[in-house]
């Protein structure tokens, strides 16, 4: 069984991709087929034994649609669809003014040809180039019967040619004599049909383009060249493309990282907020990892790579964003099957209609009037973009934030999470042991010169640590020797030092002075000289400074939170207490992970299980929502239905805000657009006509078109959200949140990225203080409160960081 992705072009409506669904589902060999209006793309499964790829382009060309495979160079059109569009409707709209003056011109008087028959030909002439120009609807409407796969374009075309039939068979009889009467034209409702419907489909691609705008912007961080350092120092410049594994780029300042790889010469300050979502610029210098997308704020680095072209983190990022964008939510499902048989059932109603109508009044115009204006104003549209246009939105919009949802169905799942499981090490905690505490017994710039002497012999991840603490300038010991789950010893002066756990240092005294760190779950190493104790070096892997907010977040939207560990129950416990996780248990293995994730499940939770290790995956698997950090292994991010590129826990707050708020837009456009049809078309039909309340095709047309836009539009809001943002929303004990306030200060004095740094730590530090965004090039400083704070006080924090605050603004 073989799956493959290719790109479908020409589709108009979701009875378009509905109808390719269909179509070639009936084909032997193909197992599923999943087509999305939105991604313009089609996701196929199939036997190369009983059909291959040339049927299935075949297929779907018959059809009146364009497939390629995806990502396959082809030239750029010299119009964009929207562009085409516009063009059309603006040439459409002309001609259609001039046909409603010849029209409608003589009911309000003004002057009209004094023969007939030169108005009927100029409306005929005038009709006939406005199909001419919109004769897409046409071809593709036909076709589409033709195949039995009618969709949208079929009832803009059968609407519009039967107004423009009936009015030619009218003036015929009239200048046979057959009928002597003046008849009722129907030019100018072919004609406004058609350039109405095309207001609407280039209104829809302007909202749909805007939609897909956080994707474009990815894509647009890649560069298209580099500047490669060659082997004998010197550079050039070569197209991306042409960058191997181990070659070397220069990046000065302004510019994008091409690559993902290591520094290997120079220091800089990188913004990686378009992959991670950070706000503010990170150090790098010799030895620290850069990925595509990151952009050199200031100085300058050579950077060896270690991904290039498809494999970097950009274009993997660019690729799942897309991917999760075309895939269907299981909401869409009751959609789709609604938009399988609306075209047929509204042409059928049309048809009912027009028979009822004349049979009741003897009157054929007015019959065609509510036949055709069924046709026109029925939407399946609204009906399919309610759910994909939300998706693409909602996973472009996450993206931008460092949010990476791998498809629809995890997005959906996400806003129904009651349970969160969370990891210990990476996930709440940094994932690298620090010293915590250090308790010396003589001079203490001694002792570290002699603890990092004997440590920095060892590239144990303890001895790291202490080696990092400790500074610089160390003694060169001798006679170093390790000794395996207990430490290391070495002499220096003559004397014999050690360092490690207390079963190297058994003999020595005052040991008991450790108990109260191994209580708080930490690891103690002991250093002394010979039998005497010299200090204490307390390690920990310390908690991430978004943990503790992210896990009130969660319990404030009473989701259950709970952690697991494989550590000890003292480092469980302290982990937990500091986190505010009151639910913990320790000494888990992989599939005790599993296990109670089940457990949740069958507790009628619907589960998120974060992490970021090897052990666990499969619990991430099992979970209905597996959350991954982004600095995790590739084998959890490879079993996590979404990923937090940024590794902070404070997004994952903002991760499930979005989701309901799309699963909320989905509804929202659901239901309006079930809403519309059952409302509108009956109107069309002429159900009211009693109460002297009906349309005419022109209105209908207008509707139509209208209603596609707002479901546009409405997704497009997704587009606007924001981290952290809170609205007046009720909660469930009644009372109304309060809307965080924002002030803006206008700092002087900042020169560099060192200034925006201690503005913001500056910022941070008063009380009442949630985020801080520093602009340099703006000079500004955007502060959000938890709680009302005095100007004043934010003013005299800026000026002790040494900066002057000029003006206050609050939003």
């Amino acid at each position: 069984m073989k799956k493959e992705r290719f790109a479908v072009s020409g589709m108009t409506c979701t009875a378009c991709a509905s109808g390719i669904e269909r179509t070639l589902q009936k084909k032997e060999g193909v197992s599923s087929v999943s087509v999305s209006l939105m991604g313009e793309c089609m996701v196929i499964e199939y036997e190369e034994e009983k059909i291959g790829r040339e049927q299935i382009f075949s297929a779907v060309r018959e059809l009146g649609y364009g497939i390629t495979e995806e990502g396959a160079q082809k030239d750029k059109p010299k119009w964009q669809e929207h562009q085409v569009l516009c063009v059309r409707f603006i040439v459409s709209a002309v001609l259609c003014v001039v046909l409603m003056y010849f029209a409608m011109g003589e009911m309000v008087g003004l002057p009209q040809p004094s023969n007939h028959i030169v108005g009927y030909i100029i409306q005929f002439v005038l009709t006939t180039a406005i199909i001419a120009i919109n004769f897409k609807f046409f071809t593709v409407g036909v076709r589409a019967v033709i195949k039995r796969v009618p969709n949208m374009d079929t009832l803009v075309s059968l609407g519009a040619t039967a107004s423009y039939v009936y009015s030619i068979v009218l003036v015929i009889l009239h200048l046979t004599g057959v009928n002597e009467d003046m008849p009722m034209l129907y030019f100018e409702s072919a004609g406004m049909i058609l350039t109405l419907v095309t207001l609407g489909k280039w209104l829809e691609s302007l909202s749909k383009k805007r939609t897909s705008g956080e994707i474009e912007k990815l894509v647009r961080l890649a560069p298209s060249t580099a500047t490669l350092v060659c082997a004998d120092g010197t550079q050039k410049v070569v197209p991306v493309s042409e960058l191997r594994i181990g070659d070397v780029v220069f990046v000065r300042q302004g510019d994008y990282v091409p690559v993902d790889g290591t520094v290997v010469d120079g220091h800089a300050f990188v913004d990686k907020s378009a992959v991670t979502g950070e706000s503010l610029p990170v150090e790098v210098q010799e030895g620290d990892v850069v990925t595509s997308a990151n952009i050199v704020k200031s100085g300058a680095v050579q950077v060896c790579a270690a991904q290039v072209g498809e494999e970097t983190t950009l274009s993997k990022i660019i690729r799942l964003v897309k991917e999760a964008g075309a895939s269907k939510a299981p909401l869409q499902k009751i959609a789709d099957q609604v938009s399988g048989i609306f075209v047929p059932a509204v042409i059928g109603i049309a048809l009912l209609t027009f028979i009822i109508w004349l049979c009741v009044t003897q009157d054929v115009s007015q019959a065609m009037n509510y036949g055709v204006s069924v046709l026109v104003i029925s939407c399946p549209c609204s009906l399919g973009l309610a759910t994909p246009v939300a998706i693409m939105a909602a996973t472009g919009r996450g993206a931008s934030m460092g949010i990476l949802y791998k498809d629809a169905e995890a997005l959906q799942k996400a806003s129904e999470i009651n349970c969160v499981l969370l990891d210990k090490t990476a996930t709440l905690t940094e994932g690298k042991p620090q010293v915590t505490d250090f308790v010396p017994f003589g001079d203490a710039a001694e002792i570290k010169r002699l603890a990092g002497g004997v440590e920095s012999m060892s590239n144990h991840p303890l001895a790291t640590c202490v080696c990092e603490f400790c500074g610089e300038g160390f003694y060169a010991v001798e006679n170093y020797e390790y000794i395996a789950g207990q430490g290391a010893v070495a002499e220096y002066g003559g004397k014999k030092y050690r360092i490690g756990n207390a079963k190297l240092c058994a003999d020595v005294k005052g040991l008991r002075q450790g108990d109260r760190f191994l209580k708080e779950g930490k690891t103690v190493l002991y250093f002394a000289e010979d039998k005497v104790l010299l200090a204490l070096f307390a390690v920990a892997d310390v908690l991430k400074e978004s943990s503790v907010e992210a896990v009130a977040c969660l319990k404030k939207n009473n989701i259950r939170v709970a952690m697991l560990t494989g550590d000890n129950e003292y480092a469980a416990r302290a982990v937990a207490s500091k986190a505010g996780i009151d639910e913990y248990y320790a000494e888990v293995l992989p599939e005790d992970k599993l296990k109670y994730v089940s457990n949740a499940q069958k507790m009628g939770g619907t589960v998120a299980m974060v992490g970021d290790g090897i052990n666990d995956s499969p619990a991430l698997k099992q979970a209905d929502v597996g959350i991954a950090v982004g600095n995790g292994t590739d084998i959890a991010i490879d079993s996590a239905d979404t990923i937090l590129v940024s590794g902070d826990l404070s997004a994952l707050d903002s991760m499930l805000a979005l989701s309901k708020k799309t699963v909320r837009n989905i509804k929202q456009n659901l239901f309006w657009a079930f809403f519309y049809n059952i409302i509108a078309i009956p109107i069309a039909a002429g159900v009211f006509a009693w109460c002297d309340f009906s349309l005419n095709p022109m209105i209908a047309a207008a509707c139509m078109s209208l209603s596609s836009l707002c479901v546009v539009c409405n997704a497009l809001r997704l587009t606007g959200f924001r981290k952290g943002k809170k609205s007046k929303e009720k909660d469930k004990t009644g009372k109304k949140e309060e809307e965080i306030m924002q002030k803006t200060l206008r700092v002087e004095g900042m020169m560099c990225d060192h200034c925006v740094a201690h503005v913001t730590k500056a910022l941070q530090s008063v009380d009442g203080v949630d985020s801080v965004d520093v602009n340099l090039k703006k000079k500004t400083a955007v502060v959000t409160l938890k709680e009302p704070v005095p100007d004043e006080k934010l003013a005299a924090a800026v000026a002790d960081a040494g900066y002057a605050v000029k003006k206050i603004e609050s939003k």
